[in-house]
């Protein structure tokens, strides 16, 4: 069993960006002191032969008010991500790069064909604009977080959501 270490400061609810702005910071004690402000909870390290550091605990995204289908019908044509199958984030850039083990491409509103090895790719900060759509059938599961403070156990999740532009890695044709 993973124990995980944390300063000693109870976790709160902390929400980070609230109607497309930044709202709230992870902070822990360190860089707390550095900015001025309260730690909040958010350091973590995977035991003690790891230097803490802000790390996500329980990150996802609220729900919206559109259903699935909403969002499915408004798209004219788009790629349907359903499951992944890892990835990875740059802390310092915000640059990501997530393999779709399910996808499907949609076509004037319609779930078409199933599309292999698709991988999406981008910076968080650019994505987060591009959301343009989100449903309300958020879904939460368990994750794992790993840094240069160890790999620790998270909670993550995230409703149905539209993406306006995304890039799309993979072997194949022009999506037409």
């Amino acid at each position: 069993m993973m124990k995980v270490i944390h300063e000693g400061n109870p976790g709160t609810k902390r929400l980070l960006i609230k109607n497309g702005k930044l709202n709230d910071y992870m902070i822990d004690d360190l860089n707390g002191r550095r900015m001025n402000r309260e730690g909040n909870g958010a350091c973590r390290r995977q035991n003690y032969r790891f230097v803490p550091t802000s790390r996500m605990s329980n990150t996802y995204i609220c729900n919206g008010k559109s259903t699935p289908e909403e969002i499915i019908k408004a798209t004219k044509l788009g790629l349907y991500a359903v499951g992944f199958n890892g990835g990875s984030v740059d802390p310092t850039t915000g640059e990501f790069n997530f393999g779709c083990s399910e996808a499907y491409i949609i076509r004037d509103g319609k779930i078409a064909e199933p599309v292999k090895g698709a991988t999406l790719i981008g910076k968080g900060f650019e994505i987060l604009k591009k959301i343009d759509m989100v449903a309300n059938d958020l879904d939460l599961a368990q994750g794992m977080c790993g840094a240069s403070s160890g790999s620790i156990r998270t909670n993550v999740g995230q409703p149905t959501l539209r993406v306006s532009e995304v890039t799309v890695g993979g072997r194949g044709g022009e999506l037409k």
